[in-house]
């Protein structure tokens, strides 16, 4: 009897050794797994996470600013006919399912130096500046210094009714805010936003109105958050971080690739070339850029290197009253921009994830003549989507 149970006794023993045995096993092929996948970081480095272009983003902005025209594409041979025949003057780029089909210059850049169009031509975006003032807001925003319901008032006390109006508002121009004066001189951003500041009163309607002000005082948020100048931040952000090479006006004008604005096609008349006038539009339009380069700021965007992906839907959302926000019109399937400043004109239009985009900037701006129409039939006949007029 004492015999049976040792036996058993034992046979419990070696069933608790295999047991634990297979256990201390089956942990040890687990943690080779671990370690076997487990990033590695080098001892004393601190680990970071880089923003990144995404494969196909970065594919196409390392060749742009080169001239691209696919003649054995149907697209891009089609367009470069229609842009010749429309006597269109500036530089065209087209982007078709994530590849640059065209990107070419016609007409001149400065006809009295009879220099040509290219794909390296610098031309004022006007207007379309301020989707990059909102993507410094929506920064600072990210950054938790401000707030997209933050009042006006917390830094414009003395405008009217600026406790009433918020940052969000001002995005999407539903402020009810607008400019009663122009400044006739110029020393800083910042005195020109004070300037601006000053002469700020409420519209009659209560709607959304495209008043350029709202992005004036955008602007002096910004240097009153960041102590910086507007021309410095910008600077800062989107030339030393992300490298777009965008150019005040008084490098502009000293830039070899520069463009004269013309206001008709046979280059008879020169444009105003006003430094005030490009002074004034701290944060709103006094700043030039290749096509190339203003493309890659959209992909920067719609890839989610600038802004995650949270961010960008905040900032592009437009109100009900409008389809306007952060620079751009919004609707389902694409968005668009568009500008006008002394004898420049750049249109935008690009699908939401930027796959497909048309970009026109001319130096010629004729009064009762817009490239726009053109830009818009470009981009339909490319993707079947119909633009809203």
């Amino acid at each position: 009897m004492k015999r049976t149970q040792h036996y058993r006794m034992k046979r419990r023993v070696w069933k608790r050794v295999l047991l634990v045995t297979l256990v201390v096993i089956i942990l040890f092929i687990c943690s080779l797994c671990l370690i076997k996948h487990k990033p590695t970081t080098a001892v004393g480095e601190t680990k970071t996470v880089k923003h990144t272009y995404k494969p196909v983003t970065k594919s196409i902005v390392k060749n742009l600013n080169q001239n691209v025209f696919l003649k054995n594409n149907d697209l891009a041979v089609g367009f470069d006919t229609q842009l010749q025949e429309s006597g269109f003057v500036g530089t065209a780029l087209v982007v078709h399912h994530n590849r640059v089909i065209l990107q070419k210059g016609f007409g001149y850049a400065n006809k009295a130096q009879n220099r040509l169009n290219d794909a390296q031509s610098l031309y004022q975006i006007a207007s379309i500046q301020k989707g990059f003032t909102a993507t410094l807001i929506m920064q600072q925003v990210r950054a938790g210094k401000l707030h997209l319901d933050t009042s006006l008032s917390q830094y414009y006390p003395n405008i009217p009714d600026a406790n009433q109006v918020t940052i969000k508002e001002m995005l999407t121009m539903t402020s009810g805010l607008t400019e009663k004066a122009n400044a006739n001189v110029f020393t800083t951003d910042a005195e020109n936003v004070a300037f601006d500041a000053k002469h700020t009163t409420v519209v009659s309607s209560p709607n959304w109105s495209y008043q350029a002000i709202n992005y004036r005082l955008l602007s002096g948020i910004l240097m009153q958050i960041t102590h910086k100048n507007y021309s410095e931040l910008f600077n800062e952000t989107f030339n030393q971080k992300y490298h777009l090479d965008v150019s005040d006006y008084k490098d502009f004008v000293r830039n070899k690739h520069r463009t004269i604005g013309y206001k008709d096609l046979d280059y008879s008349q020169l444009a105003s070339d006003s430094p005030l006038a490009y002074a004034m539009e701290t944060g709103t339009g006094n700043m030039a850029m290749t096509t190339g380069n203003l493309y890659t700021f959209y992909r920067l965007l719609t890839d989610h290197v600038m802004l995650n992906e949270n961010a960008l839907h905040t900032m592009w959302q437009h109100p009900v009253s409008s389809r306007y926000a952060a620079g751009l019109y919004h609707y389902d399937k694409y968005s668009t921009g568009h500008g006008v400043i002394l004898g420049f004109e750049p249109t935008v239009i690009l699908t939401k994830n930027g796959q497909d985009a048309v970009i026109l900037m001319s130096n010629v701006n004729t009064r009762g003549k817009s490239w726009q129409p053109l830009a818009k039939r470009l981009f339909t006949q490319m993707t079947a989507i119909k633009i809203v007029n």
